[in-house]
Order: structure tokens, then C-alpha cells, then sequence
């Protein structure tokens, strides 16, 4: 136990054996306690002290004094002035450095005679930083820091350049306005407190993302309902419906050596709604009908620019989700029924999969990450993972950007970085690094037209390729984004 207190106890004992003794009143002198610290952090210290006496002291000034030393050299005095009744009194100081041993004392001023308390001894804290967030945004987003004992004089650099402190609460939480970006997206932040500098583990990022408008496809490409494919630098577009909602029964190729469209021969029959991977397509249906739809079972595979017809399906599906691994094909939801199947490739059987656990169509935002599918919800943005080895759906997190148009939106992985959004009505886009712990980044917004809808998505290295049909004109606009470009 601190000798201080003993002392302060055995003072009390003795005081309450004199009023216990005594019969007639008593006047006792004054006499003075420093009872305890109540609350303690990096640069403030908030004390109580006791005054004991049976009458009223008149005192000219009272409360504290703090110094580095015991015999209080330069002391910082916390005046709290006149006093007349005794009782307890508490002063409270914020100019104390971070880690720093202090002693403090209590005093009352009567008549010019100042009269000293016992001495506690006390450490000042030193600062944590926990968290910040969000960790990303443009110039002038509002970051939040929480962690403890924040000083009133605490600075944020995000690279070398100042952040604008809005607030600092109850030196635990600060909110900072991110400034300008410099010459990089990534920067890191830096804390300074007392000239003590904390640097993150966990940087800012600013936005990033380009788009490049490209030369528009033929004017004779105005699709909805269609099928696009890729062959490395080949990409593919085709079937569906034309703009004045006829089937369209043309495929075209972009080639990006070349830079060139052309028109690819296709002997099969139109199909509308169907599903489509780089490797198979089909389904859908065989005509433009909505009540009921007339399903064809057309499946066909690609190689090398060529179309094999195969067996019939041996289900109706009209616009599925649909993605392949190594071994299988798989389809699963769609406008009709409820078709989750999956395909062989070695034998070419189908056989039915668990089912999703919300209703799936291939205008939902999804996107494919070592051969397992995530499928965002355009209900309540709720984003499902389907694992092909267990063949089971789970809960994977939640979309953070726009489902407004609830459709037609793109998700293209490159490497272990996911990019995701542009639903229709939308101009937002996101990536997300699927390394453990990480969380979306908002990229930079498309600068095209949100009344659109992307009916081709591609990806060549790190560029992503999107064709989009404007929603009033029915013209088509051929995009590239380049996700990194600062």
C-alpha cells in the first residue's frame, strides 16, 4: 500500500477517536489531504484532495500543485481559488508530457500561509493507436482514429501531408479530414503526439481506376439478352435480341491485336437469355416470349473459335448464373424453375447441386475466385459463396456499392484482386483483395453514362474490357478500364 495513504488512514483514525471522545465541541485546526489520482492519461491528471476541519477556513486560494520533482521546482499550480467550506475539492491539469513520472500535492492559501498535503507520485500514459477507418476514399473523406490518450496537439500526416483535425473526443477518437493526394494512391499515416511519431501498419489509398472510351463496334451490334465469351485476345458477342427485339443469330469477334470487329460464322439457332462461359453456352430461349418463356435446350461447346453442337440439356433454363472450373461446368438459378446442375466435362453427364439460398439470374453482380462462385443479392446486398468441392452455400460478406438498377453489373477477378460494380443506373466500381482481412476499396467512378447496361465484360492482363448498350439509344460503347492508374 502507498505510505501516503497509510498516513492519510491513520490521520482519519485519530480524528474520528477525537469527535467520538470528545463531549463539547472541539475546534480543530485545519488539515490537508491529497486522496488519490481519479483519472490519468497522457497529458491530463485530474487529482482530489480533502480539507478537515470543523469550521470554515477562509482560504485565499486552494488545489495543487504538480511538478517533475518532489521538491516542486517550477510547479504547474492548479488555482482553484477562494474556498470557505472544508470538504473535498478536485483540480484537473492537461499540460503534463506523454510517460513522464510526476509528483502532485495539495495546498490551501489562508491569510498568506499556505499549508502542503501529502505527495503522491503518479506516471503519465502513453498513447495507443487501434484503428482507423475507412482506409480509403478521395480527398476529403472523414477518417475516424480511435485509441487512447490522445494529446490536445496530436497531428495526422497521410504521406508528408497534414490531415485537418476536425475532433479529438475524450482523447480516445479523432476525426480527420484526408487532404489532397500526392504523387501516389498508397500512403502511409503517421500520428504525431508530443513529437512522438506512430506510423500504421495499415496505409491510405486514394482512389484509382481509368476508363478509355474505344472506337464504338459496328453499328450493326445492338444486343440485349446476348452471350459474350472470351478466347485469350478474342473476345465474343453475340445471339440474344436486336434492338428492335428480333433474334439475332450473329456472333462477332474483337480481335485486340488488330483492334478489329468481324463477324464469326454461326450455324445454330438463336438463342435469347442463355447462359454462356468461355468454354459452353446455351439454353435460354428459342423465341421472345415472356409468358411463358419456350425454353431450348441448345448446349453447345467452344474450341478455338469454333462451335460443336452437344447433347440437348436435360433441363429448361432461361438466363442462369453459370461458371466453369478445371473438371466442371456449373448452372444455377435463372428465370424459370429452379435449375442447379453441374456438368462433367471428362463425361459429359449433368447432376443436380444444392440449390441457392436466395434466387439467382445472370444479371446479378457475380464474380469467380479459385473456382469458387460469389454472388451478390440484389435484395439486401448479402454476397454467397459457393464452394464446388462441398458443393454448399455460405455467407461471404456484403457488396458495399450500388445495386439501384439491381442488374447487369460486372465482376472480373485478375489474380487475387476482385473488381465489381457498374449495375445499371450505377457508375460506382470496387475492388476487393481476397487475401484474408482485407476490405472493398472504392475505385474511380465511371465517367460514362449510368443508363447503360454491360453486355460483354472481358479482361486482358490488368485491363478490363466492357461493352455497354445505352439504355434510351440502344447504341453500343466499347470501354477499357484500367483499375490501377492513379
Amino acid at each position: 500500500m502507498n505510505k501516503s495513504n497509510i498516513g492519510v488512514i491513520s490521520f482519519l483514525v485519530i480524528l474520528m477517536g477525537i469527535f467520538s471522545s470528545c463531549e463539547e465541541e472541539n475546534i480543530i485546526p485545519p488539515s490537508l489531504i491529497t486522496e488519490e489520482v481519479i483519472y490519468l492519461s497522457g497529458e491530463r491528471v485530474r487529482l482530489l484532495g480533502r480539507i478537515l476541519t470543523t469550521q470554515n477556513i477562509n482560504a485565499n486560494d486552494h488545489g495543487f500543485y504538480v511538478a517533475e520533482n518532489e521538491a516542486f521546482n517550477q510547479p504547474l499550480i492548479i488555482s482553484l481559488g477562494e474556498r470557505i467550506n472544508p470538504g473535498r475539492f478536485i483540480g484537473e491539469i492537461e499540460a503534463l508530457t506523454i510517460e513522464r513520472t510526476y509528483y502532485a500535492k495539495s495546498f490551501i492559501n489562508i491569510g498568506g500561509e499556505i499549508q502542503f498535503g501529502n505527495v503522491l507520485q503518479l506516471t503519465t500514459l502513453s498513447p495507443q493507436i487501434q484503428s482507423f477507418s475507412p482506409n480509403n476514399g478521395p480527398a476529403g473523406t472523414l477518417i475516424t482514429i480511435t485509441g487512447k490518450n490522445f494529446t490536445s496537439d496530436t497531428q495526422i500526416l497521410i504521406g508528408n501531408r497534414p490531415a485537418e483535425i476536425q475532433s479529438i473526443e475524450f482523447e480516445s477518437r479523432i476525426t480527420a479530414k484526408i487532404p489532397p493526394p500526392g504523387s501516389t494512391a498508397r500512403e502511409t499515416v503517421t500520428i504525431i503526439i508530443q513529437g512522438r511519431e506512430f506510423v500504421l501498419n495499415q496505409q491510405y489509398e486514394y482512389p484509382t481506376g481509368t476508363f478509355t472510351k474505344l472506337p464504338n463496334p459496328p453499328i450493326s451490334i445492338r444486343l440485349k439478352g446476348n452471350i459474350f465469351f472470351q478466347d485469350n485476345e478474342n473476345f465474343y458477342l453475340g445471339l440474344g435480341t436486336n434492338a428492335d427485339n428480333s433474334l439475332n443469330s450473329k456472333i462477332w469477334k474483337y480481335n485486340l491485336g488488330t483492334e478489329q470487329w468481324s463477324e464469326e460464322t454461326f450455324q445454330g439457332n438463336p438463342l435469347w437469355l442463355a447462359f454462356s462461359t468461355n468454354n459452353y453456352f446455351g439454353g435460354g430461349s428459342s423465341t421472345i416470349a415472356f409468358s411463358p418463356y419456350v425454353p431450348s435446350r441448345d448446349f453447345w461447346r467452344i474450341q478455338n473459335g469454333n462451335f460443336e453442337k452437344l447433347p440437348d440439356l436435360p433441363f429448361a433454363v432461361i438466363e442462369p448464373v453459370s461458371f466453369e472450373t478445371n473438371q466442371n461446368l456449373y448452372v444455377s438459378g435463372g428465370l424459370i424453375g429452379n435449375s442447379n446442375f453441374k456438368y462433367s466435362k471428362s463425361s459429359g453427364e449433368w447432376r443436380s447441386i444444392n440449390p441457392a439460398p436466395v434466387s439467382l439470374n445472370k444479371t446479378d453482380l457475380y464474380f469467380v475466385h479459385n473456382d469458387k462462385l460469389y454472388i451478390a443479392s440484389s435484395t439486401n446486398k448479402q454476397i454467397y459463396l459457393f464452394d464446388p468441392e462441398t458443393e454448399e452455400w455460405s455467407f461471404f460478406g456484403i457488396y458495399p456499392g450500388d445495386l439501384v438498377g439491381g442488374s447487369a453489373g460486372f465482376g472480373v477477378t485478375i489474380g487475387d484482386r476482385v473488381f465489381a460494380g457498374l449495375n445499371y443506373r450505377s457508375v460506382q466500381v470496387w475492388e476487393l483483395n481476397m487475401v484474408p482481412g482485407s476490405n472493398w476499396i472504392k475505385k474511380n467512378d465511371f465517367i460514362g453514362t449510368p443508363l447503360a447496361w454491360n453486355i460483354g465484360v472481358f479482361s486482358d492482363g490488368e485491363f478490363i474490357y466492357l461493352v455497354r448498350r445505352l439504355d434510351l439509344s440502344g447504341q453500343i460503347e466499347f470501354w477499357k478500364f484500367d483499375p490501377n492508374r492513379f
